[in-house]
């Protein structure tokens, strides 16, 4: 079983950096994967940038970043570069499934664990599994705003935020998925990637962006999502080997959708389903299992070889 960890923070964004900046002070563990990620990525952005692209688009993510500094003692260039998540190098391939109908939203994460915080955190507005501590690869906020990454090219790479920064960015920022949708359009992308959208109103949608363009995928009854683009206008953007999204895709078209969202949890989970990876080595294994139920302010959290489904509730 690949563990997660649940955190709950309450108070300011600065004062919420505050206690993440203590926590990555305290761990060895975590000390040593920050140094590992410094190595790696050799980042060398400006820093005065990060925090004028990030004032403009999203304070209290600053705010936050802020705190983290104070809290753990850290070099301010090293944590704005690492954590904030704007003009870094490209990541390696995140694979993602999610089934999104009015009523819910179920979603696996495939990537390696040797690049994943295995963190689940729980503040006063939003809800999420972390990357790079202050990024989100999914979450719903108060207002029952669900969003979730899925990667598909780095071919088309430019400068422009991370998809976790993206999707922490649209949670702090919007209430609902017509919201989230006008803000991905003017958001500065750096790759291509699906963002998954689900809103306590049962409105849903897929929002297919490149550094270059932007579509909008629907369907009436539900959706699936995966790690390639849809629609025919974003079609140039997908990788030439697509072959695992169209097998998921091809395993969601048959998926009864009047079954509870407890029961597709589960199904998402077990790891005889045809969307259960263990590739792990390739960057390619579930992770874990989420679902989101925004008209119940309901979450389920599955990690991956485990049976238990851990529910939890969040604050409107």
């Amino acid at each position: 079983m690949i563990p997660i960890q649940t955190l709950t923070l309450s108070g300011s964004y600065y004062e919420n950096g505050l206690s993440i900046g203590a926590m990555l002070k305290q761990s060895p563990v975590m000390q040593t994967q920050f140094k590992e990620l410094q190595k790696a990525y050799s980042l060398q952005q400006n820093i005065d940038e990060i925090k004028g692209i990030l004032n403009v688009y999203c304070p209290p993510l600053l705010e936050e970043l802020r705190g983290i500094i104070d809290g753990s003692g850290l070099p301010e260039a090293d944590v704005l570069r690492l954590l904030a998540g704007y003009n870094m190098p490209q990541l390696s391939e995140l694979g993602c499934t999610s089934l999104i109908t009015s009523h819910f939203y179920v979603r696996n994460y495939d990537f390696s664990p040797k690049v994943y915080d295995g963190l689940f955190i729980m503040n006063d507005t939003v809800y999420g599994n972390t990357q790079f501590l202050v990024g989100r690869l999914d979450g719903m906020n108060g207002n029952g705003l669900v969003v979730g990454l899925h990667f598909v090219n780095n071919e088309f790479y430019q400068k422009g935020f991370l998809c976790s920064t993206i999707v922490r960015i649209v949670l702090e920022m919007c209430k609902d998925v017509e919201e989230a949708i006008q803000l991905l359009k003017k958001l500065p992308h750096a790759a291509c990637y699906n963002y998954s959208l689900l809103d306590r109103k049962g409105n849903f949608a897929v929002v297919e962006a490149s550094p270059n363009d932007v579509q909008i995928l629907t369907r009436p009854k539900e959706l699936a999502c995966v790690n390639k683009f849809q629609t025919d206008e974003m079609g140039v953007y997908n990788r030439k080997w697509t072959d695992s999204s169209d097998d998921r895709l091809a395993a969601l078209e048959n998926v009864n959708t009047s079954r509870t969202a407890e029961e597709l949890h589960d199904w998402f989970s077990q790891t005889d389903s045809p969307l259960f990876y263990t590739d792990y080595d390739q960057f390619f294994g579930t992770l874990y299992t989420v679902s989101y139920i925004p008209n119940e302010s309901k979450i389920y959290l599955t990690a991956a070889g485990s049976k238990e489904r851990l529910s939890m509730k969040i604050k409107q």
